[in-house]
């Protein structure tokens, strides 16, 4: 399980690098940025210049394309990372404790994949969607960072502070 874990942080790490500078190098036609990047979200202005500046540019396709794949690959083996550490990490909380902790990533990956659903439908709809629509997008873009920094902290304390069960001689 370690070696998996390992190899999936790794993945999950390449990953996270890798949209960074694809985001950065071919969809930021402006200074806004990716929608994900936001932590504190975005507002309805600044999210309908991004799209037309995006579309200008000829990247819409490039968003929705290859960028949506690996940032859906990435929110997915990172949960399965995050939970695998906590599982793993945190072997002398009782199992039903361990196990709702562990859920903390799957929370982080439901509000994650919500968040390119919400963006996808950003990037067809162009600068004249909805307000409401892009508020919504923007509210799980917040959602998703609070929930993967606290499913961080909760692998960081499976890993360092949560008691481990005695190994038996």
């Amino acid at each position: 399980m370690k070696a998996i874990l390992k190899a999936s942080g790794a993945a999950s790490a390449a990953l996270m690098v890798g949209l960074a500078v694809m985001g950065r190098v071919w969809l930021q036609p402006g200074d806004f940025g990716i929608f994900d990047a936001h932590f504190g979200g975005y507002s309805v202005d600044a999210a309908r210049l991004y799209l037309a500046a995006l579309k200008q540019a000829g990247r819409t396709e490039l968003y929705l394309g290859v960028f949506r794949v690996l940032d859906t690959v990435l929110p997915i083996l990172l949960s399965f990372t995050l939970a695998g550490v906590i599982w793993t990490q945190a072997r002398g909380m009782p199992k039903v404790v361990r196990g709702v902790v562990a859920l903390t990533p799957c929370v982080y990956l439901w509000l994650d994949l919500s968040e390119n659903a919400a963006v996808a439908h950003l990037l067809r709809f162009g600068p004249q969607v909805s307000a409401g629509a892009i508020l919504q997008a923007s509210a799980y873009t917040v959602a998703k960072w609070i929930c993967l920094t606290l499913a961080m902290l909760l692998a960081v304390w499976a890993w360092r502070l949560a008691p481990k069960e005695e190994r038996k001689t």
